[in-house]
């Protein structure tokens, strides 16, 4: 290992470092990256504790593997088969382990609905006097692709077709949501993020994607999922890749300036819903 890797090993024993390190990769960023929110909309977040760091993890992968044993004599039998060898597959390490909470402000998308009323499709269409007609009718409402789907679906070539099955039209309206309220304690959420850090030695930056990637990739088979209201975690880990500033020159990638290169860098790992940060 190089200095630079063991001295910023070192460095996460700082809680002032690991904090400037977050909000360095941006607070909005990082909750984005980890959740898709929807049935709210993300006002604010700020950082909250920040639990102990592990050091140094190995990330084991299991092996798992199905298939059908078959046998044709002295009876036909068949038996289908499901194996998981624990610690049997690839090994990386995470370089950091450690868990944070985002304490965000919310504002609610969701209201209760208002009103619900039904009426036939003819009676929501004003009549329909051909099958002309009803395209044009429908296209008012719908998208062409939806019409479309609905004529597919529906078995709908003439009127005569249309007018022999019973079709509803049901319509819900919802309240508007709620002003947002920065006060109102239901618009206070914390999320905890699972940060996992990979210090890279040098710059080398296919070889530190494609650890950061691999690591990921055998955590999150490791992982066991989670459900929370109103959010879908995307991923349960955030993989963080730290590079030192002085590794990156005018002459390290062709073309580009040491800021043009750290921008592109950033732009490649945000693209895999994951964070490079350089520091000093």
């Amino acid at each position: 290992m190089s200095a630079f890797v063991d001295a910023t090993l070192l460095r996460f024993a700082q809680d002032g470092f690991v904090t400037g390190l977050l909000n360095g990769l941006g607070l909005p960023a990082l909750f984005n990256a980890m959740f898709d929110a929807t049935d709210f909309a993300l006002q604010s977040v700020a950082l909250g504790p920040v639990l102990a760091r592990s050091y140094k993890v190995p990330a084991f992968e299991s092996i798992r593997s199905s298939g059908t044993d078959e046998r044709i004599v002295p009876d036909a039998a068949r038996v289908r088969r499901e194996r998981v060898l624990p610690r049997f597959g690839r090994l990386d390490w995470v370089d950091v382990a450690f868990d944070a909470v985002l304490n965000t402000k919310v504002q609610t998308l969701v209201a209760p609905l208002q009103s619900v009323t039904t009426q036939t499709l003819e009676q929501k269409l004003g009549g329909i006097a051909s099958i002309a007609d009803l395209r044009a009718k429908l296209l008012a409402l719908y998208a062409p692709s939806i019409v479309d789907d609905l004529f597919a679906k529906l078995k709908i070539s003439t009127l005569d077709d249309f007018e022999r099955q019973r079709h509803l039209f049901i319509e819900l309206i919802g309240a508007a949501p709620p002003a947002f309220d920065p006060n109102d304690p239901a618009a206070a959420r914390n999320f905890t993020v699972s940060v996992r850090v990979k210090i890279a030695d040098g710059f080398d930056v296919a070889g530190a994607l494609q650890s950061a990637k691999l690591c990921r990739s055998i955590l999150e088979n490791e992982s066991v999922p989670d459900t929370l209201a109103g959010v879908q975690r995307t991923t349960p880990f955030a993989m963080v890749t730290i590079f030192a500033d002085a590794a990156v020159t005018d002459a390290s990638l062709p073309g580009l300036t040491a800021t043009q290169a750290k921008t592109a860098v950033g732009a490649l790992f945000a693209g895999e819903r994951m964070f490079a940060q350089f520091i000093t």
